[in-house]
């Protein structure tokens, strides 16, 4: 995991440039949106207690989960702790949640996301 892509954010998505850089990625992997994988973007605001919600869905048993730049900073220990829930969650239902850090992401976004699609997880890396 050496390289650094660069990739501009449309002005019309709705999400973050990490989960941009998710989507773009499923894309050059061959997947095609709504109909291989669908995508979810957050409120802006904080997330509910025992959210479960998604970025991105790969059906049928697949969830990848951006952990945005605020998961390297103390103050995101709330929110690293809800999304371990939600991944025991979906456990238990059969669905694998990756979750996808935000500073991998910036530097080998295809990389990362081609080893999410073998259901590897490099988050506590």
């Amino acid at each position: 995991m050496t390289t650094k892509q660069e990739s501009k954010v449309p002005d019309n998505w709705q999400g973050s440039e990490a989960t941009w850089l998710v989507y773009e990625s499923l894309v050059k992997h061959g997947k095609k949106p709504g109909v291989d994988f669908s995508y979810q973007p957050r409120n802006r605001g904080r997330r509910m207690d025992m959210d479960t919600s998604t970025d991105f869905v790969l059906p049928p048993d697949l969830a990848l989960q951006v952990q945005e730049a605020y998961y390297e900073h103390p103050s995101g220990i709330e929110t690293r702790g809800t999304d371990m829930i939600a991944k025991a969650q979906l456990a238990g239902i059969g669905i694998t949640m990756i979750l996808l850090n935000h500073s991998m992401l910036k530097q080998d976004p295809d990389w990362l996301v081609s080893e999410a699609l073998q259901y590897r997880d490099h988050s506590m890396e």
